[in-house]
C-alpha cells in the first residue's frame, strides 16, 4: 500500500494534537452534586462516600468545630473542594450537636458559625474559593 506525501505530513502535524492529554475534569464531591442534580434517575455518589470515609478516618484526631475548619481550609488550600465541603459539615455538626435543658430544646441554636459554615458551603458549590476561604477564615475568628 502507498501513501501519498501529503498525507504522511498531514498525519505528523496531527499527531500532537491527538496525543494531547483531555482537560481534567473535577473529580470530588462538588462536582458529583452538580452531575447529580442534572440526572433524573436516583442518585450514585460515590465520590462523596469516598469523601466521607477520608473524613472518617481523621475523625479520631480532630476535635471540635474548630479543628474541622482547620481542616477545611487545609483541604481548600490543596484543591480538595468536596473533602472541604465534608470537613465544612462536620464542623456545622459538632455546632450543632449540644447538650440543653429541656425546657429550651425547642429553641433554635443562633450561631453566627453556622451561618459562615453555610456561606463557604454555598461557595463551594458556586466554585468561588476565595469566598469559601474567607468565610471560613471568618468562622476560625469566632464569627
Amino acid at each position: 500500500m502507498r501513501f501519498a506525501p501529503g498525507f504522511l505530513v498531514a498525519l505528523a502535524f496531527a499527531s500532537p494534537a491527538i496525543a494531547q492529554p483531555r482537560p481534567a475534569t473535577p473529580q470530588d464531591g462538588i462536582a458529583e452534586q452538580h452531575r447529580e442534580r442534572l440526572r433524573l434517575e436516583a442518585p450514585s455518589v460515590p465520590l462523596q462516600n469516598r469523601e466521607s470515609r477520608l473524613g472518617d478516618a481523621r475523625a479520631p484526631n480532630v476535635e471540635g468545630a474548630r479543628e474541622w475548619l482547620k481542616e477545611a481550609q487545609e483541604a481548600l488550600r490543596r484543591g480538595q473542594m468536596g473533602e472541604a465541603n465534608e470537613y465544612l459539615e462536620r464542623a456545622a455538626t459538632q455546632i450543632l450537636t449540644r447538650s440543653t435543658d429541656a425546657s429550651r430544646a425547642s429553641e433554635p441554636l443562633r450561631d453566627s458559625n453556622l451561618r459562615l459554615i453555610a456561606d463557604a458551603r454555598a461557595a463551594l458549590m458556586r466554585g468561588d474559593r476565595r469566598a469559601a476561604a474567607d468565610a471560613i477564615d471568618h468562622a476560625m475568628r469566632g464569627g
